[in-house]
């Protein structure tokens, strides 16, 4: 009868056995065709023909009370048991009840369980997965099963499970794509045609008899690989691909793609799959096929098709942004092939490209309202969801992967070049807008911003209330501009208690009048001075201030309690001793940072781009040490911020008013006299509550004055949103800090290759408990060392990655297993030298530093 029906003749033999009468209830008519055969020892056999009364009166010929042995009956119903109208209810009292989904499960007849349960010790889990959803989908009936269980119980009997150690076609396939180190045993053994007859029948793949297993595995790939495309292609077959031959039998077909799917995601496996998916992309010439967007859009099987798509969205990007086109980006930065080369990096520009260009449109269609005034440009700027200051991270973040980014000398990256060059001309246009409109309306409204905290409160206002209730740090960070800081404090939620406080600078924004602007005294008394070799200061109750020295001094004089002042760098890795005791015996504790300035003002545009960020990571690693060393409340602000666009170009750059000069920079010229113009606002600084007799000019837009030397790209000193509003966050430690628990974890880090040949490498993080406590998956970085040198930068990841810190939010997985959902990070390898021939891998816990795995030694063969 069949290997599957044979299972089933069983199942209800021992119904029989054990209960006398079955009532056999088939709805979708599955087994209607093999009653007639169903042969059960001293068992009566009958079946419903349309009419239960004839029913029920061949079953009374055989109930007869006189038996010492009640009957055994199976009685076959085709129907569902809801459709008899209870006819047979005696008869399922009296014995029991089989039909589909019935409890327990030896009684349950549906066609995809008996399937599962029978085939399961032929054909192994996956195919036998495989083949139920088949099943379920209607494509396959009990007749098909057979042969199927029928073709794997004949070949798993041979010399290819001798092998290969497996019958299973799905393993077997695998097992024979990986490598040809099965080959000699397959000639040796003569294995050729029972290999093929396996394979054949799995896969409608045409293996002639007289080639060498080397073609076999070359027209299995083939097969698998273009089933897997075709499969997953949208629309109509482009017309180079008509010809191409997939499996007749959607059974078939789903096994081809299974497969594939597979091939790929067994880390063993990936060199031999890419290698293949190389090849046939070759033969098919899939660099030549214009695919659209939509074709493509869940195919994964080559590279080609990775890029073709990447080019699909770029151009609908530079046509009309959309969110469905950011979403694709953000999607397959996940998939397979942006674990490899560049393409997790390049599918990351290109997100933060289009989010850029989705946030210029968005703020320029609200800049267009009448209604706008300068504080609805402060909140909108500033708001908790979705604020402007969104555009100047954007493009912040697409800047640093740009020069990041390993160009291609060809043509292939000729779409994101013009894409990301769209993106910033739109960004400078729109901030333009933005800074123009902004001006505008500040002076429109008097230079006045009610209820927004000004520079000069903020010692008053924010710290003062803090040290009474107990030590606390004062973070002063040059140039971190309002965005920078936000996005910084999401990081931090998990660890502390957060405020972050939008407050306007005082003017001119640079760093001499905004860090004295920190200092007690400054909210009564803070008068802009000239202060010799055309240079400011601000005066306080009397006192001149223009370097650090001279804060630092008037602080500890002024703060009414013991103050330690420190570097940011000085308390990194670890504070040494004097810090320590410093921090310990203090009740206010200045950190002061110019690391964002001093890079931006050295003119090196592309390493400013690539490592400003540092800074945010820098500075969560402080705050840290900080709370660890008893610090129990840590305010951080900034001087001001910046703009940092394009190199000028000449028509940006403006004529100075001249006259007496006391400072002039790229965005702001104080002094007395001069010109006035159209292209430049002109005020005095009392207008802006500080004390003195001198003016300002600044652009009303993103221009600039003509300055000898000096930057080109970085500039700060005017009003623009950028530049005027800046942040104050107040930090509360929790109770206790999250730490990873890298003690209970099994971790294992994979690279991509086992050697780094390329500037964009890829390490997949995989971790397992270990313990029965609660599994909390930490935040984690990757560092690519010479020694003790990290010489890498985190680019992206699959899942989890914060663009301000580089850091990787692990997860769960999600299917309730004790493990860590696996995460591959791509990191790109910094300037270094040639020479260094191994490097080491560490994979650390974000928030303590400490390490949970490493790879000792790795092969680096790159020159860089």
């Amino acid at each position: 009868m069949g290997i599957v029906t044979d299972y089933l003749h069983n199942l209800i033999a021992k119904q029989v056995e054990d209960h006398g009468i079955v009532v056999w209830y088939d709805p979708e008519c599955h087994y209607t065709d093999i009653v007639p055969s169903l042969k059960i020892p001293n068992t009566t056999v009958t079946s419903y023909k349309d009419s239960f009364f004839a029913l029920r009166h061949e079953v009374n010929s055989l109930l007869d009370i006189n038996r010492l042995t009640p009957p055994k009956l199976v009685i076959y119903v085709p129907l569902d048991p809801t459709d008899t109208h209870n006819a047979l209810v005696e008869l399922e009292a009296a014995g029991v009840i089989m039909r589909p989904g019935q409890q327990p499960p030896i009684r349950n007849t549906k066609l995809s369980v008996i399937a599962r349960n029978a085939l399961k010790p032929i054909l192994g889990d996956e195919t036998t997965a495989a083949i139920e959803k088949q099943v379920e989908a209607g494509k396959l009936t009990l007749t098909d099963l057979n042969a199927i269980a029928e073709k794997g119980e004949g070949i798993t009997q041979g010399v290819v499970l001798t092998i290969f150690g497996t019958g299973n076609p799905q393993e077997v396939a695998l097992a024979f794509l990986e490598s040809d180190r099965f080959d000699t045993d397959i000639i040796n053994k003569g294995a050729n045609q029972e290999l093929a007859v396996l394979l054949q029948s799995a896969f409608e793949v045409e293996l002639p008899s007289d080639e060498p297993p080397s073609d076999y595995r070359i027209r299995l790939a083939r097969r698998i690989l273009t089933t897997d495309l075709i499969s997953n292609l949208k629309g109509e077959i482009p017309t180079q691909l008509s010809g191409v031959k997939t499996p007749s039998k959607p059974a078939t077909r789903d096994a081809c793609i299974h497969l594939a799917r597979i091939w790929r995601l067994q880390r063993n496996l990936v060199e031999s799959y890419i290698d293949r998916a190389n090849q046939v992309e070759k033969e098919l010439g899939l660099t030549g096929i214009d695919f659209s967007r939509e074709q493509i859009a869940d195919a994964e099987t080559f590279l080609a098709v990775e890029r073709a798509l990447q080019r699909n969205v770029e151009l609908a990007l530079l046509s009309a942004p959309t969110d469905e086109l950011v979403e694709i980006a953000q999607r397959r930065k996940s998939s397979f092939w942006s674990e490899y080369q560049d393409v997790q990096a390049h599918w990351s520009l290109i997100a933060v490209a289009g989010q850029l260009l989705l946030e210029a449109n968005r703020i320029e269609k609200e800049l267009k309202s009448s209604a706008v005034d300068v504080q609805i440009i402060f909140r909108a700027y500033t708001a908790t969801e979705a604020p402007w200051c969104l555009l100047d991270t954007y493009h912040r973040q697409m800047e640093r992967r740009w020069h990041d980014f390993e160009f291609s000398l060809h043509k292939r990256h000729e779409n994101l070049e013009q894409l990301v060059n769209h993106a910033r001309n739109r960004y400078m246009t729109v901030g333009s807008q933005l800074a123009e409109t902004f001006v505008r309306r500040y002076q429109a409204a008097k230079f006045r911003l009610p209820g927004i905290l000004r520079q000069t409160e903020v010692f008053f206002k924010a710290v003062k209330p803090k040290l009474a209730e107990g030590k606390t740090a004062y973070v002063w960070v040059d140039a971190l501009r309002y965005e920078m800081a936000r996005e910084l404090a999401q990081t931090l939620t998990e660890d502390y208690t957060l405020e972050i406080q939008p407050a306007i600078a005082a003017v001119p924004t640079i760093t001499e009048i905004g860090m004295a602007a920190f200092l007690p005294g400054a909210v009564e008394s803070a008068t802009v001075v000239a202060a010799g070799e055309s240079k400011l200061g601000l005066e306080i109750n009397g006192t001149v201030l223009k370097d650090r020295s001279g804060r630092i001094k008037f602080l500890q004089e002024n703060a009414g309690v013991p103050v330690f002042a420190t570097k940011l760098g000085d308390l990194l890795p670890n504070p040494k001793k004097k810090e320590r005791e410093g921090i310990e015996k203090a009740k206010l504790i200045l950190v002061t940072s110019q690391e964002i300035d001093a890079i931006g003002e050295g003119d090196n545009v592309r390493l400013a781009r690539r490592i400003m960020d540092d800074i945010l990571h820098e500075l969560r690693r402080v705050f840290r040490v900080l709370s660890d060393l008893g610090v129990e409340t840590i305010i951080f602000a900034a001087d001001h911020g910046y703009l940092f666009g394009e190199e000028l170009s000449d028509d940006q750059k403006i004529a100075a008013p001249g006259g007496e000069t006391a400072d002039l920079h790229r965005r702001v010229w104080v002094g007395r006299g001069g010109t006035a113009d159209a292209a430049y606002l002109r005020a005095k600084l009392t207008d802006f509550g500080l004390g003195g007799d001198l003016e300002i000019a600044t652009p009303w837009n993103l221009s600039c004055f003509k300055v000898k030397g000096g930057t080109e790209a970085y500039f700060h000193g005017g009003l623009s949103p950028q530049e005027l509003i800046i942040p104050v966050v107040t930090l509360t430690p929790k109770q206790k800090l999250t730490v990873g628990l890298f003690s209970e974890v099994d971790w294992e880090i994979k690279p991509s290759k086992p050697k780094i040949t390329n500037r964009f490498f890829s390490v997949q993080i995989q971790g397992t408990a270990t313990s029965l406590f609660e599994l909390i998956p930490p935040k984690v970085r990757v560092e690519v060392r010479v020694k003790k040198e990290c010489i890498s930068r985190p680019v992206s990841a699959s899942y989890g990655f914060e663009d301000a810190t580089g850091d990787v939010q692990l997860t769960l997985c999600a299917d309730g297993s004790r493990a860590i959902e696996s995460n591959t990070v791509t990191l790109m390898i910094a300037e270094t030298e040639p020479s260094k021939k191994e490097v080491s891998i560490h994979l650390l816990d974000a928030i303590t530093g400490a390490e949970l795995a490493r790879i000792a030694k790795i092969e680096m063969a790159i020159a860089i």
